[in-house]
């Protein structure tokens, strides 16, 4: 009997939360979640356009220092399949996660004015999700050689009128 009086007496001083309590959490919880989730997916989205823009810039490099190499034979020495080793992807431009896809159109040495990179552009595209709708583009103006990161994140066709990024 003593026991039971004192479960009785426990029950009464120990109440819980109440549903006033619940309701604020639960709303805090709601308004962190609207304001994160959209900056954490703004911040995921420009993570892979980061990644493509590198992957570029690295292919440029790597189609550049071949056509100094090979100035004059720049359209059969420095393709994709063969700059593939530097650039780390297969012979068909691919990386090895299967995630995104390199294109370079031949990238010349102009030498009889000064020396400027001309062709272009190189190309990163995704291939499946969650990169399927970005692409990445480094073109080469054709007039001053001046090189320009084009982004785009709703398609794989990336041109030179799109944004930069």
């Amino acid at each position: 009997m003593g026991t039971l009086k004192l479960v009785k007496g426990r029950l009464a001083t120990e109440a819980g939360f109440t549903l006033m309590e619940l309701l604020v959490v639960v709303l805090i919880v709601g308004i962190l979640a609207a304001v994160g989730v959209p900056l954490y997916l703004g911040y995921v989205r420009d993570s892979r356009l980061a990644e493509a823009k590198a992957l570029a810039g690295e292919a440029l490099t790597a189609a550049q220092a071949c056509a100094m190499l090979n100035s004059g034979s720049e359209a059969t020495n420095c393709t994709v399949a063969l700059l593939s080793e530097r650039i780390g992807v297969t012979t068909a431009g691919v990386t090895g996660d299967g995630r995104w896809e390199v294109g370079i159109t031949t990238v010349t040495l102009d030498t009889t004015t000064n020396n400027r990179f001309l062709g272009g552009p190189v190309t990163v595209a995704g291939r499946v999700a969650p990169v399927d709708n970005m692409a990445a583009g480094i073109f080469i103006d054709t007039g001053s050689g001046v090189l320009t990161m084009r982004c785009k994140t709703d398609g794989t066709a990336v041109a030179a009128t799109d944004g930069t990024c």
